[in-house]
């Protein structure tokens, strides 16, 4: 198969630190074991007549000669920042006429992900193009490559030995991202928060898509974690109906933002997630508008009641603590009143609770004195404990007791900190990944009108669980 020759210096974010002289001598040195291709910066290329004249002897541009030894990919690297049109960066690479034009940029977000493929997609039907962003808001640019004809897109051999930030392994891309399978009509999905790297979203959606035989795919998109971030990157994701996209997961901090930029819409809320003020699922309905659910309110409640104790009547009519206001809490919250527990929230801000609390008619105590709380469940509803900070505990051990019943939302660890101490102290538990496992597939019906039986989820938890392990 053919190769690529780079030779990259460390200003365009290569490992090159000799001469500029010394640099073009080894491109044409390697150039000359016809490889295939020859990638040379545009900058250097417009920089150095010395360069193009050895570059051209092995791999000519079409104006040069009959029939190129190599062919030529001439690229461009902003390691700092997006531009506001990539696609002003691509035009000046196909001005200069090579086999091929690469652009990659440093992306912030996933809006600078959106703005790389729309580039993309404009200039693929014209020329041969390369467009990624870097970093983890640049992996869906990388994975929905082939949806926009894309002539090429970039994978490392491992995870360990990537070669630029947000540079997914080959066999993730195959296997959990579904390259090979991805064309012109997938559709897509994603999770929008910050952060979603520790997320296993895409890896459980896209398995369930391939036995599903569903044409989609599942990207992370992390948006930064004000409000104007989360209703810019909806604005431009509005404007993109090229995309496909089907749906959407939300997590922190943007359920309610989430919530909010669909009320200020006008827009479609199931009851239950407009009482929470709390929205983790967004579907595109087949006019273009969205709709928005709270399916951690259903799965919690699911969940809870299939907890054996649980449905054996011995937490019938308990009293339940709600560590945190925010919107995995206000899931929490909903869902406990919704099985006529009465609730007691538990957070640093009174002023952040107060919503909640008036919402659902909840009693509100300071985050410092959760541990002196006698109730018989306790719902945690912060990130505390969630990877990396493995090792936090969002209580100590003398709030919990034997026959307790502690409900996690925490999956990454899958044995949190809380998980271990509770059973320690004889405590029933409900896990993070059960409840991620039944949001999950509350979204997948909504999504693809779908609706998975108990065996799939249970396979869902296995593929999950090999993840964590």
């Amino acid at each position: 198969c053919d190769l690529i020759v780079t030779v990259r210096s460390r200003d365009e974010g290569g490992v090159f630190d000799g001469s500029e002289a010394e640099r073009i001598s080894l491109i044409e040195r390697l150039g000359l074991l016809e490889p295939g291709w020859i990638d040379v910066e545009l900058s250097a290329w417009r920089r150095s007549a010395n360069l193009r004249q050895k570059v051209r002897l092995v791999a000519g541009v079409p104006e040069a000669f009959g029939r190129a030894r190599n062919r030529l990919i001439l690229s461009h690297h902003d390691l700092r920042s997006t531009p506001d049109d990539p696609g002003d960066v691509l035009e000046q690479l196909a001005a200069e006429r090579p086999d091929v034009i690469k652009a990659a940029f440093a992306a912030r977000d996933a809006r600078d992900a959106l703005r790389v493929l729309a580039a993309l997609r404009d200039r693929a039907a014209q020329a041969l193009t390369i467009a990624i962003a870097m970093g983890t808001a640049g992996i869906c640019t990388r994975v929905l490559a082939a949806k926009f004809g894309a002539f090429a897109t970039f994978a490392a051999l491992r995870s360990d030995r990537a070669a630029a930030p947000g540079q997914l392994a080959v066999g993730q891309m195959k296997r959990e991202y579904r390259w090979g399978a991805i064309g012109p009509r997938t559709r897509v999905c994603g999770l929008v928060g910050w952060p979603v790297e520790h997320s296993l979203s895409p890896l459980l959606h896209n398995a369930a898509m391939a036995e599903a035989g569903i044409d989609g795919v599942y990207v992370p998109l992390p948006v930064e974690p004000d409000r104007d971030a989360f209703e810019g990157f909806m604005q431009a994701l509005e404007s993109a109906s090229w995309l496909d996209p089907a749906g959407l997961s939300v997590t922190i901090p943007h359920k309610t933002h989430a919530w909010r930029w669909l009320r200020e819409k006008g827009a479609e809320i199931d009851p239950d997630a407009d009482a929470a003020g709390a929205v983790n699922t967004l579907t595109r309905k087949p006019d273009g508008t969205w709709r928005g659910d709270n399916t951690d309110i259903s799965g919690l409640c699911e969940a809870i009641r299939a907890q054996p104790a649980y449905a054996a009547g011995r937490y019938d009519q308990a009293e339940a603590d709600v560590l945190g206001a925010g919107g995995v809490a206000r899931a929490a919250v909903a869902a406990l009143r919704q099985l006529g527990h009465r609730v007691t929230v538990f957070s640093r801000s009174r002023e952040k609770a107060s919503d909640l609390c008036e919402r659902f008619g909840c009693d509100w105590r300071p985050w410092a004195q959760r541990d002196a709380s006698g109730a018989p469940i306790l719902v945690h509803g912060t990130p505390i404990g969630m990877w990396p900070d493995v090792h936090a505990c969002p209580v100590s051990s003398q709030r919990l007791r034997e026959g307790m019943l502690v409900v996690e939302t925490v999956y990454n660890p899958l044995r949190t900190a809380l998980i271990e101490r509770a059973e320690q102290h004889g405590c029933e538990t409900i896990d993070g990944l059960a409840l991620f496992v039944a949001q999950a597939a509350g979204q997948f019906s909504r999504w693809h009108g779908v609706q998975p039986e108990a065996t799939t989820l249970d396979r869902w938890r296995r593929i999950c669980e090999a993840r964590l392990s």
